[in-house]
Protein backbone atom coordinates (compact mmCIF):
# COMPACT_ATOMS: atom_id res chain seq x y z
CA UNK A 1 0.00 0.00 0.00
CA UNK A 2 2.78 2.43 0.96
CA UNK A 3 4.70 1.60 -2.24
CA UNK A 4 1.62 2.22 -4.39
CA UNK A 5 0.98 5.53 -2.67
CA UNK A 6 4.66 6.45 -3.10
CA UNK A 7 4.42 5.67 -6.83
CA UNK A 8 1.25 7.78 -7.12
CA UNK A 9 3.08 10.67 -5.44
CA UNK A 10 5.81 10.62 -8.08
CA UNK A 11 4.32 11.55 -11.47
CA UNK A 12 0.87 9.95 -11.72
CA UNK A 13 -0.89 12.61 -9.67
CA UNK A 14 0.61 15.34 -11.85
CA UNK A 15 -0.82 13.62 -14.94
CA UNK A 16 -4.18 13.49 -13.14
CA UNK A 17 -4.01 17.22 -12.40
CA UNK A 18 -3.09 17.87 -16.01
CA UNK A 19 -6.17 16.01 -17.23
CA UNK A 20 -8.37 18.03 -14.87
CA UNK A 21 -6.74 21.23 -16.06
CA UNK A 22 -7.20 20.42 -19.74
CA UNK A 23 -10.83 19.37 -19.24
CA UNK A 24 -11.51 22.57 -17.31
CA UNK A 25 -9.88 24.70 -20.00
CA UNK A 26 -12.04 23.10 -22.69
CA UNK A 27 -15.16 23.65 -20.59
CA UNK A 28 -14.27 27.28 -19.89
CA UNK A 29 -13.55 28.15 -23.52
CA UNK A 30 -16.72 26.42 -24.74
CA UNK A 31 -18.91 28.23 -22.21
CA UNK A 32 -17.05 31.50 -21.69
CA UNK A 33 -19.84 33.78 -22.89
CA UNK A 34 -22.30 32.86 -20.16
CA UNK A 35 -20.10 31.75 -17.24
CA UNK A 36 -20.39 33.99 -14.16
CA UNK A 37 -17.18 35.56 -12.90
CA UNK A 38 -16.83 33.15 -9.98
CA UNK A 39 -16.98 30.17 -12.33
CA UNK A 40 -14.34 31.71 -14.58
CA UNK A 41 -12.17 32.38 -11.53
CA UNK A 42 -12.55 28.79 -10.35
CA UNK A 43 -11.60 27.60 -13.83
CA UNK A 44 -8.52 29.82 -13.78
CA UNK A 45 -7.38 28.19 -10.55
CA UNK A 46 -7.91 24.64 -11.80
CA UNK A 47 -6.12 25.39 -15.09
CA UNK A 48 -3.14 27.28 -13.66
CA UNK A 49 -2.34 24.95 -10.74
CA UNK A 50 -1.12 21.99 -12.88
CA UNK A 51 1.25 24.33 -14.75
CA UNK A 52 2.35 25.86 -11.45
CA UNK A 53 3.09 22.39 -10.06
CA UNK A 54 5.10 21.42 -13.12
CA UNK A 55 7.31 24.45 -12.56
CA UNK A 56 7.64 23.77 -8.83
CA UNK A 57 8.30 20.04 -9.22
CA UNK A 58 9.78 19.43 -12.67
CA UNK A 59 10.76 22.46 -14.75
CA UNK A 60 13.00 23.38 -13.06
CA UNK A 61 11.62 21.85 -9.84
CA UNK A 62 13.12 22.11 -6.39
CA UNK A 63 10.63 24.26 -4.50
CA UNK A 64 10.55 21.59 -1.78
CA UNK A 65 14.19 22.26 -0.94
CA UNK A 66 13.87 25.97 -0.18
CA UNK A 67 10.48 25.37 1.50
CA UNK A 68 12.07 22.84 3.83
CA UNK A 69 15.04 25.10 4.47
CA UNK A 70 12.64 27.84 5.57
CA UNK A 71 10.08 25.79 7.47
CA UNK A 72 12.07 22.71 8.48
CA UNK A 73 13.23 21.85 11.96
CA UNK A 74 16.35 23.76 13.00
CA UNK A 75 17.34 20.82 15.21
CA UNK A 76 17.35 18.49 12.20
CA UNK A 77 19.52 20.82 10.14
CA UNK A 78 19.90 19.46 6.62
CA UNK A 79 19.09 15.83 7.50
CA UNK A 80 15.56 15.63 6.09
CA UNK A 81 15.40 18.48 3.60
CA UNK A 82 14.18 15.99 1.00
CA UNK A 83 10.98 15.19 2.94
CA UNK A 84 10.35 17.42 5.99
CA UNK A 85 8.05 19.20 6.40
CA UNK A 86 7.19 19.08 2.68
CA UNK A 87 7.27 15.61 1.18
CA UNK A 88 5.94 14.31 -2.10
CA UNK A 89 2.90 13.04 -0.18
CA UNK A 90 2.00 16.26 1.63
CA UNK A 91 2.58 18.45 -1.42
CA UNK A 92 0.55 16.10 -3.60
CA UNK A 93 -2.40 16.46 -1.22
CA UNK A 94 -1.94 20.24 -1.05
CA UNK A 95 -1.87 20.73 -4.78
CA UNK A 96 -4.68 18.35 -5.68
CA UNK A 97 -6.74 20.20 -3.09
CA UNK A 98 -5.84 23.47 -4.78
CA UNK A 99 -7.36 22.12 -7.99
CA UNK A 100 -10.41 20.49 -6.42
CA UNK A 101 -11.40 23.52 -4.35
CA UNK A 102 -11.47 25.89 -7.37
CA UNK A 103 -13.63 23.33 -9.17
CA UNK A 104 -15.97 23.31 -6.18
CA UNK A 105 -16.03 27.11 -6.33
CA UNK A 106 -16.87 26.86 -10.03
CA UNK A 107 -19.86 24.66 -9.25
CA UNK A 108 -20.98 26.88 -6.38
CA UNK A 109 -20.84 29.89 -8.69
CA UNK A 110 -23.19 28.12 -11.09
CA UNK A 111 -25.62 26.81 -8.50
CA UNK A 112 -25.74 29.52 -5.82
CA UNK A 113 -25.50 33.30 -5.56
CA UNK A 114 -21.90 33.07 -4.29
CA UNK A 115 -20.19 33.85 -7.59
CA UNK A 116 -18.72 37.14 -6.39
CA UNK A 117 -17.39 35.59 -3.18
CA UNK A 118 -15.76 32.76 -5.13
CA UNK A 119 -14.15 35.29 -7.47
CA UNK A 120 -12.79 37.26 -4.50
CA UNK A 121 -11.35 34.05 -3.05
CA UNK A 122 -9.47 33.10 -6.24
CA UNK A 123 -8.31 36.69 -6.71
CA UNK A 124 -6.82 36.74 -3.19
CA UNK A 125 -5.29 33.29 -3.65
CA UNK A 126 -3.68 34.33 -6.94
CA UNK A 127 -2.19 37.44 -5.34
CA UNK A 128 -0.99 35.34 -2.40
CA UNK A 129 0.91 33.09 -4.80
CA UNK A 130 2.61 36.10 -6.34
CA UNK A 131 3.54 37.54 -2.94
CA UNK A 132 4.68 34.18 -1.53
CA UNK A 133 6.96 33.37 -4.45
CA UNK A 134 8.36 36.90 -4.43
CA UNK A 135 9.23 36.60 -0.73
CA UNK A 136 10.77 33.14 -1.22
CA UNK A 137 12.68 34.46 -4.23
CA UNK A 138 14.11 37.37 -2.25
CA UNK A 139 15.02 35.01 0.59
CA UNK A 140 16.73 32.66 -1.88
CA UNK A 141 18.76 35.50 -3.37
CA UNK A 142 19.88 36.74 0.03
CA UNK A 143 20.75 33.23 1.25
CA UNK A 144 22.61 32.11 -1.87
CA UNK A 145 24.06 35.35 -3.24
CA UNK A 146 27.59 34.34 -2.21
CA UNK A 147 27.04 30.95 -3.82
CA UNK A 148 26.40 32.63 -7.16
CA UNK A 149 22.64 33.27 -7.25
CA UNK A 150 21.83 36.49 -9.10
CA UNK A 151 18.03 36.65 -9.41
CA UNK A 152 14.99 36.41 -7.14
CA UNK A 153 13.65 33.47 -9.16
CA UNK A 154 12.41 30.39 -7.32
CA UNK A 155 10.44 27.43 -8.75
CA UNK A 156 6.87 28.68 -9.16
CA UNK A 157 7.85 32.32 -9.63
CA UNK A 158 7.27 32.25 -13.40
CA UNK A 159 3.73 30.88 -13.37
CA UNK A 160 2.86 33.16 -10.45
CA UNK A 161 3.69 36.28 -12.45
CA UNK A 162 2.73 35.05 -15.91
CA UNK A 163 -0.52 33.26 -15.00
CA UNK A 164 -1.75 33.94 -11.46
CA UNK A 165 -1.11 37.68 -11.63
CA UNK A 166 -2.96 38.22 -14.96
CA UNK A 167 -5.84 36.07 -13.63
CA UNK A 168 -6.05 38.25 -10.52
CA UNK A 169 -5.96 41.43 -12.60
CA UNK A 170 -8.74 40.15 -14.86
CA UNK A 171 -10.91 39.26 -11.87
CA UNK A 172 -10.28 42.68 -10.29
CA UNK A 173 -11.33 44.47 -13.47
CA UNK A 174 -14.53 42.41 -13.75
CA UNK A 175 -15.66 42.46 -10.14
CA UNK A 176 -18.77 44.47 -9.29
CA UNK A 177 -18.70 46.92 -6.39
CA UNK A 178 -17.97 44.72 -3.40
CA UNK A 179 -19.90 44.68 -0.17
CA UNK A 180 -18.51 43.71 3.21
CA UNK A 181 -20.36 40.42 2.83
CA UNK A 182 -18.56 39.71 -0.45
CA UNK A 183 -15.18 40.30 1.20
CA UNK A 184 -16.03 38.18 4.22
CA UNK A 185 -17.35 35.34 2.06
CA UNK A 186 -14.26 35.38 -0.14
CA UNK A 187 -11.89 35.45 2.83
CA UNK A 188 -13.75 32.61 4.56
CA UNK A 189 -13.59 30.51 1.38
CA UNK A 190 -9.87 31.22 1.08
CA UNK A 191 -9.30 30.32 4.73
CA UNK A 192 -11.16 27.02 4.40
CA UNK A 193 -9.24 26.11 1.24
CA UNK A 194 -5.88 27.09 2.71
CA UNK A 195 -6.37 25.29 6.02
CA UNK A 196 -7.67 22.10 4.43
CA UNK A 197 -4.96 21.97 1.77
CA UNK A 198 -1.93 22.67 3.95
CA UNK A 199 -1.75 22.63 7.77
CA UNK A 200 -4.71 20.29 8.31
CA UNK A 201 -2.95 17.48 6.46
CA UNK A 202 0.73 18.49 6.68
CA UNK A 203 0.87 18.70 10.48
CA UNK A 204 -0.09 15.04 11.10
CA UNK A 205 1.50 13.59 7.95
CA UNK A 206 4.95 15.21 8.06
CA UNK A 207 6.10 13.14 11.05
CA UNK A 208 4.41 10.01 9.69
CA UNK A 209 6.47 10.35 6.52
CA UNK A 210 9.70 10.36 8.55
CA UNK A 211 8.80 6.93 9.95
CA UNK A 212 8.50 5.31 6.53
CA UNK A 213 11.26 3.07 5.19
CA UNK A 214 13.20 3.20 1.93
CA UNK A 215 13.00 7.00 1.64
CA UNK A 216 9.29 6.81 0.85
CA UNK A 217 7.81 10.13 -0.26
CA UNK A 218 11.22 11.84 -0.32
CA UNK A 219 12.16 14.09 -3.23
CA UNK A 220 15.01 12.70 -5.32
CA UNK A 221 17.14 15.85 -5.52
CA UNK A 222 17.01 19.63 -4.98
CA UNK A 223 16.83 20.25 -8.75
CA UNK A 224 17.01 24.07 -9.19
CA UNK A 225 18.91 24.41 -5.92
CA UNK A 226 21.28 21.47 -6.57
CA UNK A 227 24.20 23.69 -7.49
CA UNK A 228 23.80 25.58 -4.21
CA UNK A 229 23.36 22.66 -1.79
CA UNK A 230 27.04 22.07 -1.09
CA UNK A 231 27.48 25.72 -0.19
CA UNK A 232 24.51 25.85 2.15
CA UNK A 233 25.04 26.44 5.86
CA UNK A 234 22.76 25.43 8.73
Amino acid sequence: MIKRLDNWCDNLWIYFMGVLGIATAIYMVANWSWLPLGAKAGAFGAIIMPLHVIEEWKLPGGLHYIYNVIFGSKEMGSKYLDRYPMSRLTDMITNIGLVVFPLIFLVLSLTTNLSTEMAVCIMLFSLMEVVAHTIVGIYSLRRYRQAGKRTIYDPGFGTSYLLFLPAAIYIITELPKLTMGNWIGGIVALAVMSICCCPLQEIPLKKWVLKQENNAFAFINPKYYARLVNKDQF
